[in-house]
């Protein structure tokens, strides 16, 4: 890729995650900044994701900031430059895993704080739904594990670093 435009490859690559990640309910732009990102090795600053792109720079601006959020985009500098540059962090997909372990938590607790009613109590499809989101829980929690094993290795981090979840559960 050089750094003023796309091969057709790249921009198939970057239109299908558009598409991917809209499916997922994230807005198209923000899966095409993903998919830009994953196919750089260097920092892009906001201007350039914009003219690689061609959309509009508070469009990148506002998909970059939810991304930030989402874990999946980190800020980056480049010394002597003032501009706002971004890379895909790839760390991130631990964070992915989180998210869903925390979905899981809310809407089993939803359920259980359900079958605390009288009115629900005998409800068989809120006992499964509770029976779900343990199992579903568990699953995730183990993967997420597996997870920071083989991403530890791969970057030669340390593995016994806490995750986010213990992380945030230690200073509850």
């Amino acid at each position: 890729m050089r750094r003023n435009e796309l091969s057709a490859e790249e921009e198939w690559f970057i239109e299908s995650m558009g598409l991917f990640f809209e499916r997922q309910g994230v807005p198209r732009i923000g899966g095409r900044i993903l998919g830009l990102l994953l196919l750089v090795e260097k920092p892009l600053a906001l201007g350039e994701i914009v003219g690689l792109l061609r959309v509009s720079p508070a469009s990148v601006s506002t998909n970059v900031r939810q991304l930030q959020a989402s874990g999946l985009v980190d800020p980056a500098s480049v010394p002597g430059d003032r501009r706002h540059y971004y890379v895909f962090n790839s760390a991130g997909w631990d964070h992915r895993l989180e998210l869903a372990v925390s979905a899981m938590d809310a809407l089993g607790q939803l359920c259980q704080d359900a079958l605390a009613l009288p009115e629900l109590r005998e409800r068989h499809k809120l006992r499964e739904a509770v029976e779900f989101c343990d199992f579903y829980r568990e699953e995730l929690s183990g993967a997420a594990e597996r997870w920071r094993v083989r991403f530890a290795r791969r970057t030669g981090t340390q593995s016994s670093s806490p995750s986010a979840r213990q992380r945030r559960n230690a200073t509850r």
